[in-house]
């Protein structure tokens, strides 16, 4: 039966439309490559590179999700980020303002239009803001970066980032109305996947040239991706079922004709990502603080609070001991401290953010009124009240058992890859094998969640155009 299906999926490619819509996706994935390579005007590329170089772990970060762009200060180095910002803005703004909710609600097409209109409009502002912030900032602590620093050329580098993040959003645009897919996702989701063949380069040269070594390292890494996908998509697709019963009624009657049992389901990560972005995001702002007001490393290291925000931040790396002597040991707990204490804070805004988001994206009330007009009841409990209250409990459960899968596929991978490393040391002979820079940054819950997510939501598409297209031939029998 999975066969057949696949078959179909395959076959749909023949349909004239389907064909056109992958072609302008793929298309537009290489225009989006193109303008990843398109520097902005003014800048020095050697000292741009040396300085995100040391710029730790919030520059990779949110590399993944530019493409490439911006280790070469490109002109889409914002990425479709603002536009995120803003869709995420207007959601809160939605839940907090009545009216927005019911112009979403009550005015149907029209009203969503104007809801995508006033967020497009938001995303520029958030771009200018964060471009004009990148901007001067990086200035003040790096002069060099720029050929000149006069305010003129600031501003043509400002308008540059801005142009850049605005096309970007008119192209995910695009791809949702002739494409096939969400057009952010799936331009993130083609920044974090041609990343992976440096990632996997950039280990294997670290590991040294014998080619045995090589083999077992890319063997390792590919093992260890295929086993954190199958994780992340289960988790992706699991569920909370709750029973329900609907009722059905003849029209302009009470005669009750007929009662089917079904069940509501509500997703395990209803939240996706952006828990993990919100959190990186607050849990670096004060590194981007302190490097706004050029507060060096010396200067931190003489401050006990600032050193040990510092160190919560970013810990020192952790030092397997080629030895169990006792000075190894003592260097190995004392870095083990540090990136324990990074992780649980690390975790705890995880879940934080887990819990806030999960009530945004299924609002009780909403939902309680719709089992309610449906004239479904959930087994066990009664209509009204207690149906809220039944399902705000099952949502905080829900969002706690959410947020401790979201912290552990982001945490958890690094320490595994620590253990694996010292084992392929022992089995290789190479004192300083590195793969955290792959499971790091590359293989991290963000960057799996969304290629899982694409990925599904990409195939969900196409049976539904399957469906439309020719049903009886889908659903045949076998």
């Amino acid at each position: 039966m999975i066969d057949n299906k696949l078959n179909k999926i395959y076959e749909s490619v023949q349909y004239k439309q389907l064909i056109n819509r992958i072609r302008f996706v793929l298309i537009s994935i290489l225009v989006f490559v193109i303008s990843t390579n398109i520097t902005v005007p003014g800048v020095n590329l050697e000292v741009w590179r040396q300085f995100i170089s040391t710029g730790g772990t919030l520059f990779s970060f949110f590399g993944l999700f530019t493409g490439g762009a911006l280790n070469n200060f490109a002109i889409t180095s914002l990425g479709i980020i603002p536009y995120i910002d803003a869709a995420i803005i207007m959601q809160l703004l939605i839940a907090g303002f009545p009216q927005l909710a019911a112009l979403q609600k009550e005015y149907g097409e029209d009203g969503r239009r104007k809801i995508n209109f006033y967020t497009k409009w938001l995303a520029i502002v958030i771009a200018i803001l964060q471009a004009t912030f990148a901007t001067f900032t990086l200035n003040k602590i790096n002069p060099g970066i720029f050929y000149d620093n006069s305010l003129i050329n600031l501003l043509v580098v400002i308008a540059s980032l801005v142009g850049g993040s605005t096309f970007l959003m008119y192209l995910a645009d695009q791809i949702n109305e002739k494409g096939i897919g969400n057009g952010s996702s799936i331009l993130i989701f083609s920044s974090i996947l041609f990343r992976l063949p440096r990632f996997i380069l950039n280990s294997v040269n670290l590991a040294g040239s014998t080619l045995l070594n090589n083999i077992i390292i890319i063997g390792v890494q590919i093992l260890f991706f295929v086993i954190f996908v199958a994780v992340v998509t289960f988790l992706s697709l699991s569920l909370r079922k709750v029973s329900i019963m609907i009722t059905q009624r003849v029209i302009g009657g009470n005669k009750v004709v007929q009662q089917r049992s079904t069940f509501l389901p509500l997703p395990l990560l209803a939240a996706g990502v952006l828990p993990i972005i919100f959190a990186v995001a607050l849990l670096y702002f004060p590194i981007t603080i302190l490097q706004a007001f050029k507060i060096d490393e010396t200067i931190i290291s003489s401050n006990y609070l600032l050193n040990f925000v510092y160190r919560t931040i970013v810990p020192p790396s952790l030092v397997i001991p080629s030895d169990f002597s006792f000075a190894n040991l003592q260097v190995f707990f004392g870095t083990l401290g540090w990136n324990l204490w990074h992780s649980i804070v690390y975790a705890t805004l995880i879940i934080m953010f887990t819990y806030f988001y999960t009530f945004i994206v299924i609002n009780v009330d909403d939902l309680s009124d719709y089992l309610n007009k449906s004239g479904a009841v959930i087994l066990g409990i009664k209509p009204g009240q207690d149906t809220k209250a039944f399902l705000e409990q099952t949502l905080y459960k829900l969002a706690f058992i959410s947020g401790l899968a979201l912290a552990f596929i982001t945490i958890a991978p690094p320490y595994v890859m620590y253990i694996i490393n010292w084992i392929l040391s022992k089995i290789t002979g190479l004192q300083e094998l590195s793969l955290m820079g792959l499971v790091g940054y590359y293989i991290s819950g963000s960057s799996m969640l969304i290629i899982v997510g694409v990925v599904l939501d990409i195939i969900k598409q196409m049976n539904a155009f399957l469906v439309a297209a020719n049903p009886r031939e889908l659903f045949k029998k076998y």
